[in-house]
């Protein structure tokens, strides 16, 4: 018989795969808060930018079409689109623009549906001071100015970015002011 050293064989032993894994675990355990808080960032980043669009898209589109057009916060419950009652300012259930042709900011049965926007995924809600807002041919809001409040999703309650605010003025035009009081 002959003697053979041994040769070692490649790989991984349980104690360094185990050390490998603590520290995998602790680095990842350190990011998790900072990614969360960013993808929730995202989330209402993309809602309100949404929401913006579909406002200059109703306001452009009474221009365009010389009447009055209104968008206004989905009633979530009705089985056709209906909208929100004044009362309801809660917008995460989606919104519809439409050619609001009784001008009464609400679907009838003659007005054209132009979007329809579905519920918000991941929101933390959207509180705004109407439920419905009209643009008149000129363009210009009839209805008083008004303001929407993006809250974050609620799962990232703990590390959440701020709020963000959507002002309208009576002029009909949209801007961002973060969590600012609308002028």
């Amino acid at each position: 018989m002959s003697c053979h050293p041994s040769r070692p064989v490649p790989g991984f032993t349980l104690i360094e795969l185990a050390i490998v894994l603590t520290i995998a675990a602790i680095l990842l355990r350190a990011a998790v808060p900072g990614m969360a808080r960013s993808v929730a960032a995202h989330a209402l980043s993309a809602q309100v930018g949404e929401f913006v669009s579909a406002l200059r898209y109703a306001r452009s589109e009474a221009l365009k079409r010389g009447t009055v057009v209104t968008m206004c916060a989905a009633d979530a419950t009705a089985p056709a689109p209906r909208c929100e009652a004044a009362r309801d300012a809660d917008w995460r259930g989606g919104w519809f623009v439409f050619v609001d042709a009784q001008a009464r900011g609400v679907i009838d049965a003659g007005d054209a549906l132009l979007r329809v926007q579905p519920p918000l995924a991941r929101s933390g809600g959207v509180a705004g001071t109407r439920a419905s807002i009209s643009f008149a041919a000129s363009g210009i809001s009839t209805d008083a100015s008004s303001h929407y409040l993006f809250n974050p999703p609620v799962a990232s309650a703990s590390d959440a970015p701020p709020p963000v605010m959507v002002c309208v003025s009576k002029q009909g035009r949209p801007r961002i002011v973060g969590t600012e009081i609308c002028d």
